[in-house]
């Protein structure tokens, strides 16, 4: 299996994709220079300066960039992160850290190649798989093993 980690705590790292609209692009920036996967309205919040003030402006945006696979909401955090991938993909995989909330995005070639038969086969017409592995990162878990030592 072909696994690549991305991390999500480089803020900024990303150039922003073409063809998105006004707020789209808002939202988009905001998550980009996050170290940290964000809620809405911790992203309503950062907007707030720029003229944003409806939650669901914010919303909206949000499933527009999740539509066109530019982010990906990670369900146990209720918060959303920006795709580190080229396009729109079905099977997403994420490390999520439960002390320092970072999260790595894995691309897992090989799942998506074994899931896409079994559902085909099961006549279900699968839109998203995701995939959210909880525990503690490298830098957490050494912090974490030296204060039990």
């Amino acid at each position: 299996m072909t696994n690549h980690t991305h991390d999500h705590d480089e803020g900024g790292s990303r150039k922003r994709p073409a063809g998105l609209l006004k707020n789209e692009k808002l939202v988009w920036d905001v998550l980009a220079a996050s170290r940290d996967p964000l809620k809405a309205y911790e992203i309503l919040d950062r907007l707030k300066e720029r003229g944003v003030r409806a939650p669901m402006t914010v919303y909206r945006a949000l499933d527009g960039l999740e539509a066109k696979g530019h982010i990906h909401k990670l369900d146990g955090l209720n918060a959303f992160v920006v795709c580190n991938h080229e396009g729109p993909h079905v099977v997403q995989a994420f490390l999520v850290c439960e002390t320092c909330s970072t999260v790595k995005e894995l691309e897992v070639i090989a799942v998506e190649a074994d899931i896409a038969p079994a559902v085909r086969a099961a006549a279900f017409d699968m839109h998203t798989a995701r995939l959210e592995i909880k525990g503690n990162c490298s830098a957490c878990a050494s912090i974490t093993k030296a204060n039990v030592a």
